[in-house]
């Protein structure tokens, strides 16, 4: 960037912190969605076994071997596993929420602080 030689320091200073918040709010994002498509893929497979009856065989993934499962104690599992994903998926929200408002912020500060050096004409 040919401008940052004639901003301020604390002006760049507060550009390389709003590339950085945008960076970890992209991570978080990127981190929720991962979450919410492994939840999609419990739930699916909840729906799936609560259709089965119990004496239905099931078989669990592990690595490359598939093996004989409980079907309760699977839909257990899973069911544990859904709620900690919504758990993450939550808090994940939370995080995001504070970062898009510190983003935010630190564009307002950035655009007042451009607009007052007269540097926002460039």
């Amino acid at each position: 960037m040919v401008m940052s030689q004639e901003l301020p320091p604390e002006l760049q200073h507060k550009i390389m912190q709003l590339q950085e918040s945008q960076e970890r709010l992209r991570a978080l994002i990127l981190r929720r969605q991962q979450y919410e498509v492994e939840l999609r893929e419990v739930q699916r497979a909840l729906e799936e076994l609560e259709k089965l009856s119990p004496e239905t065989p099931i078989y669990k993934s592990v690595g490359t071997l598939l093996f004989l499962a409980d079907r309760d104690k699977t839909i257990a599992e899973l069911q544990d596993k859904k709620e900690t994903l919504e758990l993450h998926i939550k808090t994940l929200e939370r995080q995001e929420n504070l970062a898009r408002k510190q983003v935010e912020e630190l564009r307002q500060k950035i655009t007042q602080s451009l607009s007052s050096t007269g540097a926002g004409g460039a």
